[in-house]
């Protein structure tokens, strides 16, 4: 049965270069046995070839008149997807920002406003639910923070906010 890959990931990369060059030829440019090399296809592998045996394979391909570099062209795909999700993420960190800081200005504000005299039971009031929002957004900018801390034990970030 025929795999399903992605387009510009490195298990159709790998896939391509194999369809030009043959799995034999790959197993001898990287050292690696057939089965090792027939994983790195499967879309389930949590392995790639390092980046000298993907330059070579990139190399071996358009030696015999591939188009294109297929590691070459994965690899900044799959990096253009994670630099898109950073600035996505940081913009939305501004944004929570930005409303975090006017919220805050108005919970200030309405409370300056509770020292003046004669403040009314509405003015307090008032004061009660500009700090409630206030907190809202500084709730909503943390759950923001957070998602740029590191997601594993290998100290390795997220490439930003979960959207």
């Amino acid at each position: 049965m025929t795999q399903l890959r992605a387009p510009r990931t490195y298990a159709e990369a790998i896939t391509r270069v194999a369809g030009v060059i043959g799995w034999d030829e790959i197993c001898r440019l990287t050292g690696r046995a057939l089965r090792s090399a027939r994983y790195w296809s499967q879309t389930n592998c949590t392995t790639v070839p390092s980046i000298v045996q993907a330059q070579t394979l990139d190399a071996a391909y358009i030696a015999a008149g591939g188009q294109g570099s297929p590691f070459l062209d994965a690899f900044e795909f799959q990096l253009g997807i994670q630099v898109q999700r950073q600035e996505a993420c940081t913009r939305e960190l501004l944004s929570e920002i930005a409303v975090a800081s006017k919220e805050a200005g108005d919970a200030i504000a309405a409370a300056i406003r509770i020292t003046q005299s004669n403040p009314s039971p509405l003015d307090v009031h008032r004061a009660l639910a500009e700090v409630e929002q206030s907190a809202g957004a500084f709730d909503a900018l943390m759950r923001r923070l957070a998602c740029f801390l590191p997601s594993d034990v290998s100290g390795a970030g997220k490439d930003g906010g979960s959207q």
